[in-house]
């Protein structure tokens, strides 16, 4: 069985509707898609705002938890059997009182992954905790090094007893896919490289990673 997490609201359009603001159409949006596939069994969890944790530098940090309380009462009662979480980056634990698990996002090295787990286990008590994206870009790296952060940032998950890992992500973007006219094809840069697969479709050295993780044998 397969299940997802689906994320509502990622790059908010700030100048035109201040997602903190609470603009009514944002909110019915969310109260609407909540409504509709409340019993979607694909649907494990609603990630109501991934990456929040950087708007503390536009928004007031009580603003945006203020918000993210708001929102997830709001899927909870229109999807009481569907899970809610936040990931943020650096300050998950700013989450806890609001989420069904606590969930973070990590791009950096092996170190502060394990500080950041630390921090959160002991705040967590019974809540689960998911590293929802775990990624290292062949830009700065070749793909022996992806596969080795990858390796070991799974390592540090599974002695930790997290509840799962998710990375970041399946498929380089082409330079065309995260840019917007006139400013299109951009630049290569790591958001570009993120990928287990290139452009190409071929597979990186990281999968191997992967594989020996999940015990998913090598095709062919």
């Amino acid at each position: 069985r397969h299940e997802m997490i689906l994320v509502l609201h990622h790059d908010p359009k700030w100048d035109e509707y201040p997602l903190y603001d609470m603009p009514p159409h944002i909110t019915a949006q969310t109260e609407f898609i909540a409504k509709r596939y409340a019993d979607e069994p694909i649907i494990m969890a609603y990630d109501i705002r991934d990456g929040g944790d950087a708007d503390y530098r536009a928004y007031r940090k009580t603003a945006v938890l203020r918000w993210l309380e708001i929102m997830g009462t709001l899927i909870k009662a229109n999807a009481p059997n569907q899970l809610i979480t936040a990931s943020w980056i650096e300050d998950a634990q700013d989450t806890a009182g609001y989420v069904d698990f606590i969930s973070f996002q990590h791009f950096g090295d092996i170190d502060s992954l394990r500080q950041k787990i630390a921090i959160l286990k002991n705040i967590a008590g019974e809540k689960p905790i998911l590293p929802s994206a775990v990624g290292y870009a062949t830009y700065e790296l070749d793909e022996l090094g992806q596969r080795e952060g990858i390796y070991r940032a799974i390592e540090a998950i599974q002695q930790n007893a997290l509840a799962g890992w998710v990375i970041w992500t399946a498929f380089d973007y082409p330079l065309t896919a995260i840019c917007q006219d006139p400013n299109c094809p951009a630049e290569d840069s790591p958001a570009n490289r993120f990928g287990i697969w290139n452009t190409s479709y071929f597979p990186k050295r990281a999968l191997d990673a992967i594989r020996l993780a999940t015990g998913v044998a090598q095709e062919g």
